[in-house]
């Protein structure tokens, strides 16, 4: 009977040793997950700034249909945000700021004589440009955001028909170019 009971510790002594994790096991399990975040964490970070620039970029597709149509009902190119409000609305948040944004109602900006605003998100903000034949419009990164959002730029030439929309690739900070149509 002692022999039995003796038996039977070892037996449940061998069963916890086999079922539990090493150390090494444990360490090396850390390291693959570490290696893991630091490859996702940069590429989720990317995608996000990314997916924000879509923002800035449909709201200039929409500002150039409104001055295609201002063109051609007027036969010249919209000056200011008056005048795109003729074919839409223009909101805007009143501060570059998207802290201040996220928590702030947006303006209407329509009925103002504006050729800058900021995006509602507060992330961007449209600049708006106007020569004889072409109206350009940037959307720069706000100061907060510079270092890690990407800009656009767009155009209209009344001349040729052409129109661009460009969206950067790279982290340019406030430096966007013009696009040329």
């Amino acid at each position: 009977m002692n022999f039995q009971i003796t038996k039977k510790k070892k037996e449940i002594k061998k069963k916890t040793i086999s079922n539990a994790f090493t150390l090494v096991e444990l360490v090396v399990v850390i390291m693959v997950i570490g290696i893991l975040s630091a490859i996702a964490v940069p590429t989720f970070q990317n995608a996000s700034d990314k997916a924000r620039q879509k923002e800035p970029t449909n709201l200039i597709a929409s500002y150039l249909r409104a001055a295609q149509a201002y063109f051609t009902e007027y036969g010249d190119l919209p000056k200011n945000t008056m005048d795109l409000g003729e074919y839409m609305s223009v909101i805007a948040c009143t501060k570059n700021y998207p802290s201040y944004c996220q928590s702030e109602s947006p303006v209407d900006y329509t009925n103002l004589d504006s050729v800058s605003w900021t995006t509602p998100s507060g992330y961007f903000d449209i600049y708006m440009e106007t020569s004889a034949n072409r109206i350009t419009f940037r959307a720069l990164p706000v100061p907060v955001y510079e270092l890690l959002g990407y800009g656009t730029s767009a155009c209209f030439n009344s001349q040729t028909g052409v129109l661009k929309i460009s969206e950067q690739s790279k982290r340019l900070g406030r430096n966007i170019p013009y696009v040329d149509c």
